[in-house]
């Protein structure tokens, strides 16, 4: 055979395996065939006949060696080629003509675009010689989470781009957005289920962008809007409207809600266009972007580093709204603390219907001034979490009441207290057998703050309580297929176990080998966070090490003090928890410290980092999470061993005490880059 001959050979086999996984994609995951049977059925032939008569061609994937129908998503981390930046913000208009002064001064002209800014989830989509072959989250902004395969069920996404000079090699920026028609009417079928709504849309298309399998996202009426480029090889223009004019002539799914504007007033009328019909728009907006147009100015202005100088988002404010306040009720958390809250007439607020709202304890209720019966202000921070402002006094019709905390426990009966002298909270004391905390527990054990275990959400939680699979979390490992045909959550219409079943197994194998920090956090020890866990699982090494030692010897691990290892003894004294250890043990939990496997670069290591205040893309277990996973140590103190602290808003007293020790600071955008690059 001459290599010619060969090559082509080699080209055809990996041609053909990859129309036969697309189309194979189109049926198992979309359920929209893209070829008749009989026309797969001749592909399929083909391959073999080529795989059998020419062996050492064959691809370790290929399709014929697989079941069809075998697609999941493992979230692995790959690299953006360019870096996906984030916007710098302005809330009103003396901030807006600020930005605009300083544009100008650098020579910009009134060439202004303005778009809407999409609630979405961010997006990297990279096309190569016109084919989608990777779809990456925003991530850090240099490593986002691989999505390709749920990405690729969502309709307005080519897979293969069309027209005229399409570019080798292209990455295209976007969001992901539930459209707000199909939030509705999603929430409402889960509602009719008995299973939790979600709290907005941006929830909705996070959560079911991150399915494991793309069949569920499928489901899911996902959209995707497309505005802007990262890397593009052999393609320039000269504004930005053009860019997108090129992007909407490959396919791609460009907003029509845009404009190019000659002057600030325009700006401003655009904004207030938009925000006085914010909910017309079939996605959620929180906002509007303006960018410079010319990109020759663009590439003169550069970034800063987190942000493009020449582009910037003008959020708009909370919206608040009245409602009735109907019932103060109670909920208990996984370590028994008593939250009370507000359960009120449903109002329609920042785009999706809210009906619950916490009021953190008692002392916050008599603080507020909030009686049952009141008509109450109501504001979602940042367009995503309810908060209960305060009274309508003027609306006060007499008959309102004043909330008074219960004494006994709404859900096993036991008498509520406080757990320390001078506690504000008060708590239920029934920690074994109390329901509420038992699936409180075992909900949290799946979550990806804990242990990350698929399907474990509060519905499954609930039914192998329920259905009698578990009594507490320690006989959460043990679970087999046949224990789980005894309950109707894991089984399909005709009485045979379900998908679900076969995903929840190999979770809990799965998690079997989690870190052992992420096993601390997951028994939910009173005061044991992330960052405390982590010191423990350094220090101890493994969960006997951390039971046999002293308190003394726990609170002299730093990070962790007095008040925790107060907490971790009186756990590890109690014999039924000393079971759980036991079962977990003995169904194979590692309860060693392994150090976690992954393909970061350790640009921490040797690094103690201090997380104080909140950041805008990080939580506080993402932070210390991220942190951990490139090899650095994150810390609950300030000290003069403290390398770097990273200080969000309201920062508070450790941004003071890494101020008077020298310890450097770094904001948000800081910190990602200290993440991506380590000390230097």
């Amino acid at each position: 055979m001459s290599d010619s001959s060969g090559k082509e050979i080699r080209h055809k086999i990996q041609e053909l395996s990859e129309s036969i996984k697309d189309h194979q994609f189109q049926y198992y995951v979309n359920d929209k065939p893209s070829i008749t049977d009989a026309a797969f059925d001749k592909l399929w032939q083909e391959l073999i006949e080529l795989e059998k008569k020419y062996p050492q061609f064959k691809l370790a994937d290929s399709p014929t060696s697989d079941v069809g129908g075998g697609f999941a998503t493992h979230f692995e981390q790959y690299d953006h080629i360019e870096r996906m930046m984030s916007l710098d913000n302005v809330f009103d208009q003396d901030e807006l003509n600020t930005w605009f002064d300083r544009i100008e001064k650098s020579g910009a002209k009134n060439n202004w675009l303005c778009e809407v800014k999409v609630d979405g989830l961010a997006i990297n989509l990279l096309y190569e010689k016109g084919k989608l072959t990777r779809a990456l989250t925003r991530g850090n902004g240099t490593t986002g989470e691989d999505v390709t395969l749920n990405i690729k069920t969502i309709d307005t996404v080519p897979l293969q781009l069309s027209g005229k000079k399409i570019p080798e090699r292209l990455e295209v920026r976007g969001e992901v957005f539930f459209p707000l028609k199909a939030f509705d009417e999603l929430n409402d079928s889960l509602e009719e289920a008995g299973k939790q709504r979600f709290a907005n849309p941006r929830n909705a298309a996070a959560g079911s962008l991150r399915q494991k399998d793309p069949k569920v996202t499928a489901s899911r009426p996902l959209d995707l809007v497309v505005h802007g480029i990262g890397a593009a090889d052999g393609i320039s223009f000269e504004q930005q409207s053009s860019a997108y004019e090129l992007l909407k002539s490959w396919g791609l799914p460009t907003s029509n809600r845009f404009k190019v504007v000659a002057s600030r007033k325009a700006v401003i009328d655009f904004i207030a266009q938009y925000e006085k019909h914010r909910h017309d728009v079939e996605h959620e907006i929180d906002g509007v972007v303006i960018k410079v147009n010319e990109i020759a100015v663009q590439n003169e202005l550069g970034f800063t580093s987190r942000a493009p100088k020449w582009a910037i988002a003008f959020k708009y404010p909370p919206e608040e709204v009245t409602t009735k306040l109907l019932d103060i009720k109670v909920s208990v958390g996984r370590t028994g603390r008593v939250t009370p809250f507000a359960f009120m007439e449903p109002v329609k607020v920042a785009g999706s219907t809210v009906t619950n709202a916490t009021l953190h304890n008692q002392e916050e209720i008599i603080r507020k001034g909030i009686l049952i019966g009141d008509t109450v202000l109501i504001r979602k921070a940042g367009d995503v979490i309810p908060e209960v402002l305060g009274p309508v006094l003027e609306k006060r019709s007499g008959k309102e009441k004043a909330f008074v905390m219960p004494t006994i426990c709404p859900d096993c009966g036991s008498k509520l207290r406080a757990i320390t002298e001078g506690d504000v909270d008060i708590r239920c004391p029934n920690n074994q057998s109390c329901p509420a905390q038992l699936i409180e527990r075992l909900f949290y054990i799946g979550s990806r703050s804990a242990l990350d275990i698929d399907v474990l959400g509060y519905e499954a939680a609930a039914a192998l309580l329920n259905d009698g699979l578990v009594k507490n979390e320690g006989d959460l490992f043990s679970l087999t297929e046949k224990d789980l045909a005894k309950s109707q959550f894991f089984l399909k219409k005709d009485g045979t176990l379900g998908a679900i079943a076969d995903r929840f197994i190999i979770g809990l194998q799965t998690a079997k080998s989690r870190p052992l920090w992420r096993v601390l956090v997951a028994l939910s020890i009173r005061h044991v966070g992330p960052t405390s866990a982590q010191a423990l699982a350094n220090k101890f090494g493994s969960i006997e090490g951390i039971k046999a030692a002293s308190t003394q010897e726990l609170a002299n691990t730093e990070g962790v003090g007095a008040v925790i290892a107060d907490s971790i003894s009186e756990w590890f004294g109690e014999k039924w928890h000393q079971k759980i250890i036991e079962k977990w043990e003995k169904s194979g939990v590692a309860l060693v410290d392994q150090k976690p496997k992954n393909n970061l670069k350790q640009t921490l290591a040797g690094l103690t980092i201090v997380v104080t205040g909140s950041l805008a893309e990080f939580t506080r277990d993402g932070a210390t999470e991220a942190i951990i996973l490139r090899g650095g140590k994150s810390s609950s103190s300030v000290s003069s061993k403290t390398d770097f602290v990273v200080a969000g808003d309201a920062a508070g007293s450790k941004l003071q005490r890494a101020e008077e020790l020298g310890v450097p600071v770094l904001d948000e955008a800081g910190f990602k880059s200290l993440l991506a690059n380590g000390k230097g």
